[in-house]
């Protein structure tokens, strides 16, 4: 198979793939020759992978991450949790790049540590606050490795690109599968609609394009990996607003619903940013919904995240579905098939909403138009782009 058309199997296979999210519910990369590469046992390679990333500030973070997450875990069964230990290992492994970071992250980490000691906030929801806060740093430094990745691939450092990249794999062992995988559980998504097999894939494809030195297809196959993350976190907020409206019903404590309540703000943090490009009001509002201080849990309503989010996610298609044509228009094709596959990656995240409004019929056939857009940009065909872009966005204009 060559690679444009594995490109387009690969893309196909996401985009078609049938999931009724809103129904379901329940709780090579080192410098080693081919020819080792390829007689390496999948337990070789992972060791490999430790090695080249060992000693870098990701693997310290995560180690620390982990360690804080390994005292803070004793809340959950009711214990009491030592908030010195925690905030020694906060400090010494993760403060300093958080807060260079993004200060944001590091104020909310560190006010929910003081509020969980002082007694201000009950220790669980302190606990889910300073976890998911950290999850979604990791995310934006993975955000970063990929750029790195790109542009050590372009200018031909082979080493830089390996060496970014396994830190980008590392992240998705340690942080960003755990996570994919109670979404897969959550919403019954499994095969081509998983999201752990979107990331796999995604990064499997990625490796492919490092190995045959194509930055065009590392770029777009980026957005594969990238954005199926980006889907488990709004699936996750997705999820808790439907846990908090059905716990809401049935008379759960407040505590209870605060608790999914801070797990939502912090996985939003991951992606808000990205969001409020798409509708920065929507962004703004789920926000605010989703922050503790500023909205009771027991009013938060599914039907209303769901709204604000196909408003600020249809705003980013839109947003790619423009600009894709004009670097088509400009001659620029490497990065017109990165932004088209962007758009759809976006659409992908409405699949739910789409099937739930429109039906299963409609909805198939808005990606089967979608997968033809990518394919004009992709061969330069701004007609046809033109035809099927439509399209796809006069269903996305169907579900506000």
């Amino acid at each position: 198979m060559n690679k444009k058309k594995h490109l387009i199997t690969i893309f196909a296979s996401f985009l078609m793939a049938s999931t009724v999210l809103a129904a379901c519910g329940g709780d090579q990369t080192t410098d080693k020759p081919e020819q080792t590469k390829q007689a390496e046992t999948e337990g070789d390679k992972k060791e490999t992978k430790e090695e080249v990333v060992t000693g870098t500030d990701v693997a310290k973070q995560v180690a620390a991450y982990t360690d804080m997450m390994s005292e803070l875990a004793v809340a959950k069964e009711g214990q009491e949790v030592d908030w010195d230990t925690v905030q020694q290992k906060y400090e010494a492994g993760l403060q300093k790049g958080i807060a260079d970071f993004n200060p944001e992250f590091d104020q909310a980490i560190q006010a929910a540590l003081s509020a969980g000691k002082n007694g201000e906030m009950e220790p669980i929801i302190a606990v889910q606050l300073a976890d998911k806060t950290t999850q979604s740093y990791f995310y934006q430094i993975q955000k970063v490795l990929q750029q790195e990745a790109a542009d050590a691939l372009r200018n031909k450092k082979q080493n830089e690109v390996n060496f970014a990249f396994e830190q980008i794999k590392f992240l998705a062992e340690k942080i960003f599968i755990p996570t994919a995988e109670k979404r897969d559980s959550y919403y019954e998504l499994s095969g081509d609609s998983s999201l752990v097999e979107n990331i796999n894939s995604g990064l499997s494809a990625q490796e492919e394009a490092i190995a045959a030195g194509n930055v065009e297809d590392f770029q777009v196959f980026l957005q594969v990996t990238d954005k199926s993350i980006f889907r488990s976190y709004y699936l996750a907020v997705k999820s808790y607003a439907e846990k908090m409206e059905a716990g809401a019903k049935e008379g759960k404590e407040k505590q209870e619903l605060s608790i999914m309540q801070a797990e939502a703000w912090g996985f939003y943090q991951a992606i808000k940013g990205s969001l409020g490009g798409g509708d920065e009001a929507a962004a703004a509002q789920l926000e605010k919904l989703l922050t503790l201080n500023t909205t009771d849990p027991a009013t938060i309503k599914a039907a209303e995240t769901n709204a604000l989010f196909a408003k600020t996610i249809s705003g980013k298609i839109k947003g790619y579905y423009e600009k894709a044509p004009k670097l088509l228009a400009e001659k620029n094709i490497a990065e017109a098939k990165g932004s088209a596959m962007e758009g759809n990656m976006f659409l992908k995240m409405l699949q739910g909403q789409m099937t739930e409004k429109l039906g299963e019929e409609k909805t198939q056939a808005a990606f089967a138009e979608a997968e033809a857009w990518y394919n004009a940009i992709a061969d330069n065909k701004p007609e046809d782009a033109k035809v099927s872009g439509s399209a796809v966005i006069s269903t996305v204009d169907s579900l506000l």
